[in-house]
């Protein structure tokens, strides 16, 4: 008898995804503020890392300040909350503090060309410092910023404005001060999109950015050389880009070969996070597919983006595709980090 219950237990603590004490791996979004009740006891039943912000949730105002009490409460842990906030054409202060100019990063490479790496590297600096300190005030934690990758030369892609330079020790130093000032004003950076994306011009909302011609030693020698001091930090964002030469199967998001290059060769002990999965680089599985491929290859966080009109039931479903001892390992690496 006692036998049994010892086996009825271990089937049940290590089949169900996730139990009151476990912390998903998950950042996911909010979709109404105040919460409903259904609501609230869908985000009570994942049990989520954080949460993630994005444009439409600035235009709509959400008080950010009363939905971390609400959700640290809800919860019984510290919740962390996400923005994109680079500046340029990825700016959500602008719907709080119209009257504020935050410059694109091609603005700060050009400032490097024209006037010194140092000169531009200040102004980035005081640019992030500031940013944080305003994202601060609204309860975010973490910037998913930097963009720490390479334009390539003519580059007329989808990021635009949003890349710095095409030199790496120019990319690297402005990484490393957007960083630095990003925690000089409260909050922690995510460097991004690794291991680089922009080779290819397609936009990884539309298609399968392919990185054609691009091998471990070039990756190395170059795109590597702005993320060199991602060790430092708490957070990486992987990107969704395939690279034949490294893995001619898996998108880097689902590359565990991807995931062991920046584990390895930079030495990052930190969390990796994914790109949004709902866009169509990631393919037309479902998500809960997506999330436990993304999780088993080597992310610790994954971002779900689940669609608006997606029952709270269905999600659920869906997040219970995460293997059980993928969140087992999250809880002991958080613990870890502690």
């Amino acid at each position: 008898m006692r036998k049994l219950f010892i086996q009825l237990f271990a089937i049940f603590f290590f089949i169900l995804p996730i139990s009151a004490q476990e912390i998903s791996p998950l950042i996911l979004t909010v979709k109404s503020y105040p919460l409903t009740n259904e609501e609230s006891e869908y985000i009570k039943k994942v049990n989520p890392y954080g949460f993630v912000f994005v444009e439409k949730d600035f235009k709509k105002n959400i008080d950010l300040n009363s939905l971390k009490s609400d959700l640290n409460k809800l919860l019984g842990h510290k919740v962390y909350f996400f923005v994109d906030q680079e500046g340029g054409q990825v700016n959500r202060l602008k719907y709080l503090f119209p009257a504020k100019k935050f410059n694109s990063a091609k603005y700060y490479g050009n400032i490097a060309e024209e006037h010194g790496l140092e000169t531009a590297s200040e102004a980035v600096f005081k640019n992030a410092k500031e940013m944080a300190q305003l994202l601060s005030m609204i309860s975010v934690d973490v910037n998913l910023a930097p963009n720490a990758e390479l334009r390539p030369p003519d580059y007329n892609g989808f990021f635009k404005t949003r890349l710095y330079s095409e030199d790496p020790q120019t990319v690297a130093k402005l990484s490393e001060a957007f960083a630095q000032g990003t925690r000089a004003g409260g909050l922690e950076p995510c460097f991004k999109h690794f291991p680089g994306t922009a080779l290819s011009e397609l936009d990884p909302h539309k298609g399968i950015p392919v990185i054609k011609g691009v091998n471990i030693k070039k990756l190395t020698g170059r795109e590597f050389i702005p993320f060199a001091q991602v060790k430092e930090y708490k957070y990486v964002m992987m990107g969704h880009a395939l690279y034949p030469q490294i893995d001619a199967k898996n998108l880097s998001t689902f590359s565990p070969k991807i995931y062991k290059l920046l584990r390895n060769k930079l030495e990052f002990n930190g969390l990796i996070i994914t790109d949004a999965l709902n866009m169509q680089a990631t393919g037309n599985i479902p998500i809960g597919e997506k999330m436990a491929l993304a999780l088993s290859a080597g992310a610790d966080l994954a971002m779900p983006f689940f669609p608006d009109d997606m029952p709270f039931s269905k999600r659920l479903e869906e997040i219970k595709k995460i293997p059980s001892e993928i969140i087992v390992k999250f809880n002991k690496k958080l613990d870890s980090l502690k």
